[in-house]
């Protein structure tokens, strides 16, 4: 009974995340799993930059915190939006969007395989042009067919003053991930 119960232990922890241990990538407060870096599709496995300006990690876990509440108290589907860039952009500089591979993530998401999705979130009202689009999904299929599904296409280039939080989806070569990014325009 002893070693079932010491194999099943071992067999919980191995494939538990733990929230904080030495060597954890940034941010350091958000769960990890050293086996499959890329998992948990926080940001860690690639690089961006927005307007030319390099997206970095809320490096505090308070300020995370505090930013946190502060957006989902405007948008409750928002999480996770553990990057920031730090000076404020202009309005046009903010559609320039650039992802490569990093040290971390190049063996587990691979090259870049196409441009970036980028989903734009305003956080102060903000009122954006947009046209609704209906676009094929290649990676999900029926009956061998490609799934359709209706987006909005920002129909402007340049972006009015405010908060956003951008999420941007890395497409790979070998996998995905995801960075959801605090930037504010001025």
């Amino acid at each position: 009974m002893g070693r079932c119960l010491a194999t099943a232990v071992l067999a919980l922890a191995a494939t538990c995340p733990l929230a904080v241990r030495a060597g954890t990538p940034a941010p350091s407060y958000a769960d990890w799993f050293d086996r499959l870096p890329c998992v948990d599709r926080i940001g860690r496995c690639f690089d961006a930059s927005i307007g030319g300006q390099p997206v970095e990690v809320i490096e505090a876990e308070a300020e995370y915190q505090r930013l946190h509440d502060e957006i989902r108290r405007i948008n409750p589907n928002l999480r996770e939006v553990y990057w920031q860039v730090r000076e404020p952009l202009s309005g046009s500089a903010a559609m320039a969007v650039a992802v490569r591979a990093n040290a971390l993530g190049g063996p587990h998401v691979g090259e870049p395989e196409a441009a970036p999705r980028v989903t734009i979130h305003p956080l102060d009202g903000q009122r954006l042009a947009a046209t609704r689009d209906l676009v094929a999904n290649g990676s999900v299929r029926m009956n061998g067919q490609a799934t359709v599904s209706r987006q909005n296409t920002l129909a402007q280039d340049t972006l009015p003053p405010g908060g956003y939080v951008f999420s941007i989806r890395y497409h790979g070569s070998l996998n995905w991930d995801r960075k959801s990014v605090l930037l504010t325009v001025r």
